[in-house]
């Protein structure tokens, strides 16, 4: 009895401590999770809540509104006395807390602890010098302007409006062939959905989120179409258990790249090439200048598209957003926390050297 009482906080705990000893043994987590719990918990969730015609989510939202409707309505009428309800509130506290961290790890969480992407693929990412990135930076642009010749010969901001759905099952498709090529453990048939009201995810700072509560990724519909593709792509890569968010670029990247269709190919490079602009102002902001000074017209006006679209809509606390992001990263062990993201270049680099064809 004393069990079901606190039967939250202890499997908390006893996740806690499986998470250590799975970050100590990535080979064991390898084994047992990636290879062994994770691909069940994958099928149950995609044959569940990811055939749903509606984001998931809104589901656990109604839950938890209700359990603490509930919580309040106990806390009211069962107990009595200060002391008392202190230690009911705890006990929730507790339990409500132990379940988010069990449930989070077992559902997909785990997948930090697992050996890394770039370990599978023999990858070294390493810093690169100026020369080093400007000669990255003319091959995505060489790459950029033949792909886009592909879509459009005159240099308009290119929209390239495609139906969603059909979009995603053409990209999770083609992340599964990739995934197959490439020897990475996955399973399922993880989904992506617009969240709406439009508008909210970027008010909370983010463009795109993976639930491991619901098995799914959502991401903002507001977003411009260049900028959704490559989120939603990036999103599919956690939905197959790739959690670091440099992983989960570099893996949105490869699959496009690695596509025979011109549209997601320019996603890729495009995407590529904003990380490389964005190294190159912090390395030196003169030869940045220089650079964006000799862009194509075309290229300069897709990249000052999605700019102004990404301003439109502004968070409400980017600082705090930033910060907790990081915090949360960093928890789960990516030690560079929010900058992971930025380590799409190094990745790609690292990629093309290893003359690897896929």
């Amino acid at each position: 009895m004393v069990f079901g009482k606190w039967i939250g906080g202890i499997l908390g705990f006893l996740a806690i401590l499986l998470r250590l000893i799975s970050e100590a043994f990535p080979q064991f987590t390898e084994s047992w999770y990636a290879k062994g719990l994770f691909p069940l918990v994958r099928g149950i969730l995609d044959h569940s809540l990811g055939k749903l015609p509606f984001p998931a989510i809104y589901l656990v939202f109604a839950g938890l509104l209700l359990a603490l409707f509930y919580f309040v309505k106990a806390l009211l009428r069962k107990n009595r006395g200060s002391r008392k309800k202190t230690f009911f509130i705890f006990r929730g506290l507790l339990n409500f807390g132990g379940w988010a961290i069990f449930l989070f790890l077992f559902l997909w969480g785990f997948n930090y602890y697992r050996l890394p992407l770039y370990w599978h693929l023999g990858l070294r990412s390493e810093p690169m010098g100026r020369e080093q990135l400007l000669e990255e930076m003319r091959l995505t642009e060489a790459d950029l302007l033949a792909q886009r010749a592909e879509l459009q010969l005159d240099s308009l901001p290119l929209v390239y409006l495609r139906d969603f759905e059909a979009l995603e099952s053409q990209l999770r498709e083609e992340m599964q062939e990739t995934l197959e090529k490439i020897r990475y453990s996955w399973v399922g048939s993880p989904s992506v959905k617009p969240l709406y009201p439009a508008g909210t995810l970027r008010r909370m700072g983010i463009f795109g989120i993976y639930f491991p509560f619901t098995g799914e990724g959502y991401l903002d519909p507001s977003l411009h179409p260049l900028e959704k593709t490559f989120t939603l792509a990036h999103e599919l890569a956690h939905g197959f258990g790739i959690t670091d968010e440099g992983e989960a670029n570099f893996m949105g990247w490869l699959v496009c790249a690695s596509s025979e269709d011109y549209y997601l190919r320019y996603i890729g490079s495009l995407k590529l090439f904003r990380y490389q602009l964005n190294d190159l102002y912090r390395m030196d902001p003169e030869s940045y200048q220089q650079f964006v000074g000799q862009l194509p017209i075309a290229i300069r006006q897709d990249i000052r598209e999605i700019q102004q679209s990404n301003l439109e809509i502004r968070p409400y606390f980017l600082e705090l957003s930033r910060k907790s992001n990081d915090f949360y990263l960093k928890s789960q062990g990516v030690k560079a926390g929010i900058k992971s993201y930025a380590q799409l270049p190094m990745l790609a680099r690292a990629w093309r050297l290893g003359q690897v064809d896929i």
